[in-house]
């Protein structure tokens, strides 16, 4: 297990708030401004009460809210985010948002064609053989494999994994 700590993510400011970037696959060399990755998990803490996405044509994004209250407005349509949900939507659709002032999301971004799958999972779960997922703590009482697992940190784990909680789990073909 290799655990990713909340306050050593990689933090970037932007015109709306702050983004951690919790992990981007491969990890060597590629950036989000050069849109060179195939997987970016982040999580931003949203100041402002109204923002636009910015454009990820030819990826394929993914959503929810942690804190506070979100309302995206995609394509023409209202959609409330939640903890318990990921919202899925093309990376080139226009997207703006209504948030409460220090709302928080989670953003999982794929480029189209890469072999990855998210998903928000809840209570105990008995995994076996995984080969490599990441495992992000929604909830504040998380445990992996007996170990205790911070809200909003995040986990590498591999082999047979028990997994207790609220939990956003990321596969991929690593």
């Amino acid at each position: 297990m290799e655990i990713l700590r909340q306050e050593n993510y990689k933090s970037s400011v932007w015109t709306g708030g702050l983004t951690r970037e919790v992990c981007i696959l491969p990890a060597e060399g590629c950036c989000l401004a050069d849109r060179n990755f195939d997987v970016r998990v982040s999580s931003a803490v949203i100041n402002v009460t109204e923002s636009t996405f910015s454009d990820f044509t030819g990826f394929t994004r993914y959503i929810l809210c942690l804190e506070g209250n979100i309302r995206l407005n995609v394509d023409g349509h209202t959609v409330t985010l939640d903890n318990e949900h990921l919202f899925q939507f093309d990376g080139a659709s226009k997207v703006t948002s209504v948030n409460s002032s220090g709302a928080i999301d989670l953003n999982v971004i794929c480029k189209k064609g890469t072999r990855a799958r998210a998903r928000v999972a809840h209570g105990e779960q008995h995994l076996t053989s995984v080969e490599r997922m990441l495992v992000f703590g929604i909830g504040g009482e998380t445990m992996i494999n007996d170990t205790p697992l911070r809200q909003y940190d995040a986990v590498w784990v591999s082999g047979d994994v028990h997994i207790v909680g609220h939990v956003l789990c990321l596969e991929h073909d690593f």
